[in-house]
């Protein structure tokens, strides 16, 4: 038997459906009480829903499976609910961790982040950990790497985990509407003027995250991690990319970096009265005019990893988009 919590997201929700049609039927999925996951649930052989923060319900979803893919975690850029964000991603990995030692699981793969990775000004970004977490950037990074040691330190206790770093995940299958997902598909459907700034990052599309989720569960060695990024794309590409998939012209302006800080300043007012999902904050343009340097050297290397073109994923989101328009 094998587990994925946080099955219901964008990488677990393709994950799920990676794994039953490499063959992998015995597949039981830990999501939240109330979370709608009818686009996946035909793959389950069963389905428990709890909270990652309740160490019973977590070790009830582990007794009796051999292997735990642990992808659930909130996702957080603007800055508020930091008490949950550290008790879902640091509490839940804990929980985790427990019950795979005590049930004595045969591999965990942890599903972490690029932003728990320590980011020099410049040079490559590798999978070398921040060992000091004030220096990282949010509550959100913060957490990962904190949950990420944690999985460290049980390997030390003869835990059986690999580890893996994707950085920002796009792609179609995106179902809750990812934070990114979100901009572009503001993109995809604008029919307003589009805002945007010389930002950039490394951009890898879900399916290819999975793929090396799947190949460093298969082929990873204990102890290691690996990134899993695609390529470095600024904001005006990504818009250049949705207009030759679509054939649209995107109307957009280029907003001055401080302008786009000051924006970021009242951007939680804004959200909250509108209550729109946050695409800008403090967080995300600090991690877009950041070092995007991002290697995934070893998992190619090691793994045999591939990202695909960004132009690819862009195309195949945007038939998705126009398709999950057609059947809502």
């Amino acid at each position: 038997m094998i587990l994925i919590t946080g099955a219901g997201g964008h990488i677990g929700n393709v994950l799920v459906k990676h794994l039953y049609r490499k063959g992998h039927r015995d597949l039981r999925l830990f999501v939240q009480p109330k979370e709608d996951i009818s686009y996946i649930e035909k793959y389950a052989s069963e389905v428990i829903r709890g909270d990652i923060r309740d160490s019973f319900a977590v070790s009830a979803a582990v007794r009796g499976c051999d292997n735990v893919f642990h992808l659930a975690g909130l996702v957080q850029i603007s800055g508020v609910n930091k008490k949950l964000v550290m008790d879902v991603n640091v509490g839940g990995t804990i929980n985790v961790i427990n019950a795979c030692l005590e049930k004595k699981v045969d591999r965990l793969l942890h599903v972490s982040s690029v932003h728990a990775l320590k980011e020099p000004e410049v040079g490559q970004i590798d999978e070398t950990l921040d060992s000091d977490i004030s220096h990282l950037n949010g509550a959100y990074a913060q957490s990962k790497a904190m949950a990420t040691i944690e999985v460290m330190n049980a390997i030390q206790k003869g835990l059986n985990a690999v580890i893996v770093f994707p950085s920002g995940v796009i792609g179609p299958y995106d179902f809750r509407s990812s934070y990114t997902g979100s901009a572009i598909k503001g993109y995809i459907s604008a029919s307003k003027t589009q805002y945007y700034f010389d930002g950039k990052y490394d951009f890898v599309d879900v399916r290819d995250v999975v793929d090396g989720i799947y190949r460093a569960w298969k082929a990873g060695e204990k102890g290691q991690g690996y990134i899993i990024s695609g390529s470095i794309s600024s904001l005006e590409e990504i818009i250049e990319a949705v207009e030759d998939t679509t054939g649209n012209t995107v109307k957009r302006k280029r907003v001055p970096a401080f302008l786009v800080r000051v924006a970021a300043f009242f951007a939680p007012i804004y959200y909250k009265i509108a209550r729109k999902k946050p695409v800008l904050s403090k967080y995300s343009i600090d991690v877009l005019m950041g070092n995007a340097n991002i290697s995934s050297f070893k998992a190619e290397s090691k793994l045999g990893y591939r990202a695909r073109p960004l132009i690819k994923t862009i195309r195949d989101m945007v038939r998705w988009h126009k398709a999950a328009k057609i059947h809502s």
